[in-house]
């Protein structure tokens, strides 16, 4: 059982927007099924087994990479001990919208505007969205407003959520919202509109053996990733583009160059596919401030997300929740937090009890978010204010991940007891009445 706990605003609120809050709102929750058991499926995953590409079609086998002319792409992945490219690691039976693989919303007619309230409350899938009546919105996320912006498709993450606006623009057809599996195997759809179905273009398949040589060219002998710094933040620079016959329209376009010349065509690739305009989180403005008091104090955090795919294990600075106490926080402090992606998959991390600001190019007007998708080489800052007393849960929100250990947990409490300076009191005090570890 799943749905969406929807919040909306009265008329009289500062916050009200017309034209956007008003409109007819419908909540549009995407999912994934199974007919293997999870306990199976993290089984497979831990045994690196085959049979998912199998089913996926995405072996990327030596006969493969001989017909599509990357022979020494597979060698060399081989050579560095890598499986196959992935992109998502689960097979899935279907697809659903709703509960159900496709459904229809006739209720409404030409010029019509509508709000839909996107939730990805799948277990590790990530959706493309495209819509075949033309551009999509972006009104909120997360259950935060941004600043309107258009767009041709988005991405979104498991456990991400998405307040967009279509518009039906002609009588006697229905258009096609279309919610794409990130590895293309399979898709659900809305039909917005009544009359004719009007489809929107299907994703193709995925270019493996590109997305592959992209990697082995990115990875290090010890498996880490070439580090990028802030010059890959916000979803701005989407190393997966190579793998994306809509965009790239290239097989093999940095073969033979150094990791800054790979990157820098990387960079000039994306600058030109402009003519499909794909949402990041560079693009999302807050409607309203959202700084934080500079009187309070602030602590620097890193956590760099780390991984292995053979054993698919999960971590955070190579290690899992078990072995790591509870982050103890004091009341009142700003956290600011660098995340950077050390393996070779998305992470959605997700926060609970906060909204925190992903600091981007708009400064004050940085959104709010909860759940980050941060992708492989990816290096993102995000801050809040540690306000509210409680253990809260930091995690990976992709279910096999999360199950593997990419977790913490931040306890935010009064730390500091002036009646008891010394440190070993505190902590007895502490473990006494909380039963917590820490380290000083």
């Amino acid at each position: 059982m799943y749905g969406s706990l929807i919040f909306n605003k009265k008329e009289n609120d500062v916050s009200f927007r017309k034209g956007i809050d008003d409109l007819p709102t419908i909540p549009v929750i995407i999912s994934e099924w199974t007919d293997y058991k999870p306990e199976n499926i993290q089984r497979m995953l831990s045994n690196a087994s085959d049979w998912f590409a199998i089913k996926k079609d995405a072996t990327q086998s030596y006969a493969e990479a001989i017909r599509e002319g990357h022979f020494k792409t597979k060698l060399t992945n081989e050579w560095k001990r890598m499986l196959a490219m992935d992109v998502s690691d689960v097979y899935y039976d279907k697809f659903l919208i709703n509960g159900v693989p496709e459904s229809q919303l006739s209720q409404f007619k030409a010029g019509d505007k509508v709000r839909l309230k996107i939730s990805n409350a799948g277990a590790s899938t990530y959706f493309w969205l495209t819509y075949a009546g033309g551009k999509i919105t972006v009104v909120a996320n997360d259950g935060n407003d941004v600043e309107p912006v258009e767009v041709d498709r988005l991405i979104v993450a498991v456990s991400e959520t998405y307040d967009i606006v279509v518009t039906i623009p002609e009588e006697g057809v229905s258009y096609e919202l279309l919610a794409t599996a990130e590895d293309r195997s399979g898709s659900a759809s809305l039909y917005v509109g009544s009359g004719v179905k009007q489809l929107t273009t299907p994703l193709p398949k995925l270019k493996y053996f590109e997305g592959m040589k992209m990697m082995n060219d990115m990875m290090k002998m010890n498996g880490d990733m070439h580090d990028m710094g802030m010059e890959m933040s916000l979803q701005q620079m989407d190393m997966n583009t190579v793998m994306y016959p809509e965009v790239s329209g290239q097989n093999d376009h940095h073969h033979g160059h150094s990791n800054a010349e790979n990157h820098q065509q990387h960079e000039n690739h994306t600058a030109n596919t402009t003519e499909l305009v794909t949402l990041n989180y560079g693009m999302l403005k807050a409607t309203e401030k959202t700084t934080l008091s500079k009187d309070l104090p602030v602590r620097e955090m890193r956590f760099e997300l780390t991984g292995n795919m053979n054993r698919y294990v999960w971590s955070m600075d190579n290690k899992v929740f078990s072995e790591t106490d509870k982050i103890l926080v004091k009341k009142g402090e700003i956290l600011r937090i660098t995340l950077y992606n050390n393996s070779m998959m998305r992470h959605p991390m997700h926060l609970h009890g906060f909204d925190f600001r992903v600091l981007n190019e708009h400064g004050d007007y940085s959104p709010l978010k909860n759940v980050l998708d941060i992708m492989p080489m990816e290096t993102n800052v995000i801050e809040f204010a540690a306000n509210t007393e409680g253990d809260w849960f930091f995690h990976c929100h992709i279910l096999y991940h999360m199950m593997a250990g990419m977790n913490r947990v931040f306890s935010v409490g009064e730390l500091h007891n002036p009646l008891l300076p010394n440190k070993e009191k505190a902590y007895r005090m502490l473990k006494r009445e909380s039963n917590m570890r820490m380290y000083f």
